[in-house]
């Protein structure tokens, strides 16, 4: 019987690798000793994160920079530091540190759940109104506080564009002090959210604004030196020879250049590598192992950014895809104009039994879709003010991903109807035959 399971076992399950020996500093949860080229904002939140040792209310804070430039693990990293540093001095001051990923728990139930689950250590249910779950937390952080000098709850809400109307849940955590929600006088509340939207605060209520009085720290990209020292702090994940300097540097200069300095991406594709060599026998990470993972962890980055779109947006997509796809067939190089993606959005709508948005809320969409860079939008010399759209390469490789089976099918059934619409638009005929299977 043992011989049964050892067989298999040692076959399927290998334990020991010889390009991978520590895999957990691959990991996006893992979070180094040592921070690199954030020194400067390091010190802005450090300096404002004092103010608790003097039992003091910190101000509120909004980190804003792109993905993958470090905003979460720095973040994480002077909290584990405050923490530490305050039991290693014997101070009878209290900090919780609860991180929300607005990815995960993108409204005010589910949020307060989280919170609770994290300050008690025992899993919430849902089931109950925003304000009584509210209730719950002002408790626990009253006897939080009478326990000891002093008492702060840090809340991160990470990727807070990712929460839908945070307007409330913002307002209240910042104004439950001023309110007397909570009884003890040696409380501070911190709320600290992070996004790669710039503009984020100003999506929000002016009331919310004025009560958590924001104060902004700026995290910019990182540079091919930055990453290369941020990868080499990762290099103790791999068996000795499996990746050379020379290797880490021509991925961090390849993300520097293609993906604004994305750190989190660099890693991915460096655990990518790793597995294919892995899945290939080979023996060392190559620079063509990096190109090769590099557009695996790219398709998948993306096809995880356009799944959680909404559904009208991925309508647009496919408008500008399948209207682009008729294009094509008249030999025009001209792509589809915005007023060719409207009528081919609204047939898209029509035949898969969805009311479609007017032409105004269509226009802001195109706009947003292209600062976002899932779209090119561009106005060009001599044809006035309209715009031209098409698709980024990566986007178009895996449009087929966003859609359901059934969903295609009836586009594809009714492609020819599709394509009469966009032509009529386009005032030009097909110059040669239609292709139906345009995916």
């Amino acid at each position: 019987m043992i011989d049964k399971i050892r067989v298999p076992y040692t076959r399927f399950f290998d334990p020991a690798s010889p390009i991978i020996a520590c895999e957990h500093l691959l990991n996006s949860r893992y979070v180094p000793d040592t921070i690199i080229a954030r020194d400067e904002q390091m010190e802005v939140i450090g300096h404002n994160l004092s103010a608790i040792l003097r039992q003091g209310e910190p101000s509120n804070m909004y980190i804003w920079g792109d993905t993958g430039v470090g905003k979460t693990i720095t973040v994480k990293y002077l909290l584990r530091i405050l923490t530490e540093g305050l039991k290693a001095e014997d101070k009878d001051i209290l900090i919780d540190t609860v991180v929300i990923d607005c990815t995960a728990f993108s409204s005010e139930i589910p949020a307060c759940v989280e919170i609770l689950t994290q300050l008690t250590g025992i899993s919430m249910q849902i089931g109950r109104q925003f304000y009584q779950y509210l209730n719950d937390i002002w408790s626990i952080i009253d006897k939080k506080a009478h326990e000891h000098t002093f008492y702060t709850l840090i809340l991160f809400f990470d990727e807070i564009d990712a929460f839908v109307s945070p307007d409330n849940i913002l307002y209240q955590f910042s104004r439950a002090l001023a309110h007397q929600k909570i009884q003890s006088s040696n409380v501070a509340i911190e709320i600290i959210t992070a996004s790669n939207q710039k503009d984020f605060l100003a999506t929000l209520n002016n009331k919310v604004q004025s009560s958590a009085r924001f104060r902004y720290c700026d995290f910019p990209d990182y540079n091919d030196k930055e990453l290369y020292e941020i990868l080499q702090l990762r290099k103790d994940a791999f068996a000795d020879g499996v990746i050379s300097d020379d290797v880490i540097l021509y991925c961090a200069k390849n993300v520097a250049d293609r993906y604004h300095g994305d750190a989190r991406r660099a890693i991915d594709i460096l655990a990518e590598a790793a597995r294919i060599v892995i899945q290939t026998k080979g023996s060392k990470i190559t620079n063509e192992h990096i190109d090769m993972a590099e557009k695996v962890v790219n398709d998948r980055v993306t096809i995880d950014m356009l799944k959680r779109m909404s559904l009208h947006d991925k309508y647009l997509i496919l408008s500008v895809y399948i209207a682009n796809n008729v294009v094509k067939q008249t030999n025009s190089k001209t792509p589809a104009h915005s007023g060719v993606i409207v009528v081919t959005y609204r047939k898209i709508c029509e035949l898969l039994q969805q009311k479609p948005n007017g032409e105004t809320y269509i226009s802001t969409r195109l706009t947003t879709l292209s600062l976002r860079q899932l779209i090119n939008a561009e106005y060009r010399e001599g044809r006035g003010n309209i715009r031209y759209i098409t698709l980024p390469n990566d986007i178009e490789a895996v449009i087929e991903t966003l859609f359901q089976i059934q969903d295609i099918e009836t586009i594809k059934n009714n492609y020819t109807d599709v394509e009469s619409i966009v032509l009529s638009k386009l005032k030009r005929p097909l110059a040669r035959s239609t292709k139906i299977d345009f995916f």
